[in-house]
């Protein structure tokens, strides 16, 4: 059936797609909204499930991104449990799982990204951790008394791993690489990081990738790159995501490791715009487009696209990036990004102390920098990289702080 609508459809209750819908009411924009999600319990914090969410003992549950009564002060219809399955642009139609085919006179796509999954030999999709659903798989992990293996060295692997060890969970994480988060933090940091860890009782298996993971009487034998086999009872995989774009194969919308945009936040087909973690805009720097997976950005963006649409302007989205990760109590803060190649350059504190400020940057350029304990840091480094400023001109603050 067609749900008449003719109006926004959001296609993702994401940070990015609730914050589109912002924008738009925030715009000016009072015509029908409507906002779908596939999960039946729609738009929740999702960067604190692997945090304090399976750290905490209690079933606590994730955070709503908006309440019932905040959609309803904006009139914004969100319909949960609704997939979209395709989208078509000449008749300008979302069509869902329900058998439904909504029109629209703008759509943004904000349906993020999905765990990138590894499947054993036998074909079982391991357990993850990027749903509601997935944080209550992983905190059985947490209370079966089993030891937990953990396949992937980045932000998620690294955060379940405090999480579980906080609640005295047996842990092990291997991880391709020689140190985790080096190409992003840089090796001084990663050396630290791995450290604090190691500090925290967490095993590691470094330097071999998985190749594959074969289920057994015991539980799984993980065979690595290098020919050796590990023994695990429990595992739980973190090794990245994938953009969530099966749905618009064949739709006409330009994709490239997601759907790739200008820096308004338009797609190459009239009014159709994405925002979020799904949104890879062109850079002409390295020459591709290029997805930013932060929290941040998604909402900062999202609003920009809504304030887009409403005003019938296409005003660049330009924001340094920012995440955070937390563990073991500790926050590290990362603004900008650091390039392969760049130099890593404390310039407050020092490594040793768990309280510092590194930047990153190459020649003269300023690329980013990463903060630890030092918070007021945050402020002074993000107006040098809004400036773009020089990499001298960071060391120059750091001297005058």
């Amino acid at each position: 059936m067609t749900r008449v609508s003719d109006g926004v459809v959001i296609v993702g209750a994401s940070a990015a797609g609730l914050s589109a819908a912002d924008g738009l009411r925030e715009g000016g924009y009072t015509g029908p909204l409507t906002v779908l999600d596939e999960e039946v319990e729609p738009g929740y914090d999702r960067p604190m499930l692997s945090k304090s969410l399976l750290a905490a003992e209690e079933q606590a549950v994730p955070a709503p991104l908006r309440s019932e009564e905040q959609l309803a002060a904006r009139n914004i219809d969100l319909l949960a449990g609704h997939g979209a399955m395709g989208l078509d642009i000449d008749r300008r139609l979302v069509v869902t799982n329900w058998g439904e085919a909504i029109r629209w006179r703008h759509v943004v796509i904000a349906t993020g990204v999905t765990a990138r999954p590894v499947v054993t030999a036998q074909g079982t999709a391991l357990p993850t951790l990027r749903t509601r659903a997935d944080l209550a798989t992983a905190r059985q992990l947490a209370t079966s008394g089993r030891p937990v293996t953990l396949i992937g060295g980045g932000f998620i692997g690294l955060e379940a791993a405090a999480a579980l060890r906080s609640r005295g969970v047996e842990v092990t994480l291997l991880c391709a690489t020689e140190l985790p988060l080096a190409a992003v933090l840089g090796d001084g940091i990663a050396r630290w990081l791995h450290g604090l860890h190691l500090a925290n009782g967490v095993s590691f298996d470094l330097g071999s990738a998985v190749t594959t993971v074969e289920e057994t009487s015991h539980g799984y034998d993980v065979h690595l790159a290098d020919g050796r086999t590990r023994q695990a009872t429990s595992v739980l995989a973190g090794v990245g995501t994938e953009p969530a774009t099966d749905w618009l194969i064949g739709s006409g919308v330009e994709l490239d490791h997601g759907v790739v945009t200008d820096a308004a936040g338009r797609t190459n087909v009239e009014r159709v715009w994405a925002a979020g973690d799904i949104a890879a805009r062109r850079d002409p720097l390295p020459g591709r487009p290029r997805r930013f997976e932060h929290w941040t950005h998604a909402i900062e963006q999202g609003r920009q696209v809504g304030l887009n649409i409403a005003r019938g302007e296409a005003a660049a989205h330009e924001a340094v990036p920012y995440v955070w990760t937390e563990q073991y109590g500790i926050t590290l803060h990362m603004l900008g990004e650091r390039w392969p190649g760049d130099t890593d350059t404390v310039v407050e504190g020092s490594l040793n102390s768990g309280e510092f400020v590194v930047v990153h940057g190459s020649g003269e350029a300023l690329h980013g920098a990463t903060v630890c304990g030092r918070v007021r840091a945050l402020r002074t480094y993000r107006k040098l990289l809004r400036a773009r400023a020089s990499l001298k001109d960071a060391l120059g603050a750091a001297a005058s702080a």
